[in-house]
This record gives structure tokens, C-alpha cells and sequence, in this order.
């Protein structure tokens, strides 16, 4: 059986390759549209580097239980989880106050769920209620309010939403089933098979993410034009003005 330590630096061999490959795609499209395609390396780019810190066992802590807590993959969850629901809003064309509440309930869903690890008895209880509390309304917000705004875009962004979110929520499912069935939870796997599931799940999913952001070029371009064309209007230098009977008027008139 391959050792714990060694599990995580194949995982970082496969992340990290993963990372070289979106950069060397997002090098191959026109320079003013890379940066918005930088999130698919990204997120595989911080789980190379938490597999990484998992190997060398850095800020590694240990429950009241005995069990052994990676805390670099908390870490890197918190970072690549805003990154991508948040990435998978603009698509949807979410509000900047759609856009707040699914990053706040990202970082407490898994702030909590890291914070359970030093804490015991009523106090692990309220943490275990604020994690399901907040993992709830994240996915209530993907699935109805973020969902519905997404049908007013094209069709190329709500397909690529659809795709998004509907991974995204997979993702979280298994995370739950994880922490019931994992050794620090009923114990039902072991190390090795904890460890292998969880590495597999996190890497197909991150490289799923990026493909699907990078092969929808036309919904991008949509989020970029729209974005764009927000930047651009200040609302000062407009191309025409209003007549106070409501027709448009070129300025230089």
C-alpha cells in the first residue's frame, strides 16, 4: 500500500502538470483575454501546492481523537472554492450582492468546518450546525436565486453555468458523504482509501472546472464584453445624452 506522505506528492505530480497544461492553453488565445481564463490554473495551481504541504506535513494538527488534520487543504479549499463560485456567477451574470453572499458563505462553510477540528462538545455541536447552516443557503443560492439570473443571459452562459454548478454541487455532496464516512468521522475508510477518493475527486474536479471554462470561448467572450462595456460606462462621457422627453441625443448636437 503506498504510503499517506506519498499519496499527496503523486497528487501534486498530476495537479501541478495540470497547471503547466491550462497555462500553455490560456498562452494560445489573444493577450487582452487571458487574465479571465486565469482561474482554471489557478484552482489546480493552490491544490498542487496544498498536496505539497499535506507531503512535507506542514500546519498539520491533531483532533482530540487522535486523527491526523491536513490543514493546507483548508486552505486551499477556502481559496479555490470563492474562486470558482465566483467565477460561476459572473457566467450565471449573478448581482455584486449575489456575488458577496455565496463568497461569505464559502469562507464560513469552510472556516467552520476547519474551526470544528480545535474545538469539542457544544461548541464542535454549534460548528457542525454553522457548516450545514451555510453549505444549505450556497447551494440554495446556486441552485434557485443565481440559476434564475443565469436565464437571462444567453444561451452559451447558461449552458456553461449549468455545467458549473451542477459540478460544483457534486463536489459539495461528496464532501459531506466524506466527512461521515472518512477515518476522522465513522472511520468506514481507511488512510489510504480516505486519502486516494478524496485527491481523485478534488483533481477531476478542478480539471473539469478548467476545461469547461477554457472550451467555452464564446460564453467567456460574452462575460468579457459585458464586463467591458460596464468598466467603460461612467456615466460622465456617454456616446448620447437624454432629452428630458426621453429621446437620445448625440452630445455634439
Amino acid at each position: 500500500m503506498i504510503p499517506e506522505l506519498q499519496l499527496y506528492r503523486f497528487a501534486f505530480y498530476a495537479m501541478a502538470a495540470a497547471t503547466v497544461g491550462f497555462l500553455a492553453w490560456i498562452a494560445r488565445m489573444p493577450a487582452g483575454k487571458r487574465r479571465y481564463y486565469l482561474p482554471a490554473p489557478i484552482v489546480t495551481g493552490t491544490l498542487a501546492l496544498s498536496n505539497v504541504g499535506m507531503s512535507l506535513e506542514l500546519f498539520r494538527i491533531t483532533t482530540a481523537g487522535g486523527q491526523p488534520i491536513p490543514m493546507t487543504r483548508y486552505i486551499d479549499y477556502l481559496v479555490a472554492t470563492v474562486i470558482m463560485v465566483v467565477v460561476a456567477g459572473r457566467i450565471a451574470g449573478a448581482t455584486r450582492r449575489q456575488l458577496a453572499a455565496v463568497s461569505v458563505l464559502t469562507v464560513t462553510w469552510v472556516g467552520s468546518t476547519a474551526v470544528r477540528y480545535f474545538i469539542e462538545g457544544s461548541l464542535s455541536t454549534a460548528a457542525m450546525g454553522v457548516t450545514f447552516a451555510s453549505l444549505g443557503a450556497l447551494m440554495y443560492l446556486m441552485i434557485w436565486p443565481i440559476t434564475t439570473r443565469s436565464g437571462q443571459q444567453s444561451g452559451e452562459r447558461v449552458l456553461l453555468f449549468g455545467k458549473l454548478r451542477n459540478l460544483l454541487l457534486l463536489l459539495w455532496v461528496f464532501y459531506l458523504v466524506m466527512g461521515f464516512v472518512s477515518r476522522q468521522g465513522l472511520g468506514l475508510l481507511d488512510a489510504f482509501g480516505g486519502i486516494f477518493v478524496t485527491a481523485y475527486i478534488d483533481a477531476l474536479t478542478r480539471i473539469g472546472f478548467g476545461v469547461l471554462l477554457l472550451r467555452a470561448t464564446d460564453a467567456v467572450d460574452q462575460v468579457i464584453a459585458a464586463t467591458e462595456s460596464s468598466d467603460g460606462d461612467d456615466g460622465s462621457d456617454g456616446v448620447t445624452l437624454e432629452k428630458t422627453d426621453g429621446t437620445a441625443v448625440d452630445p455634439a448636437d
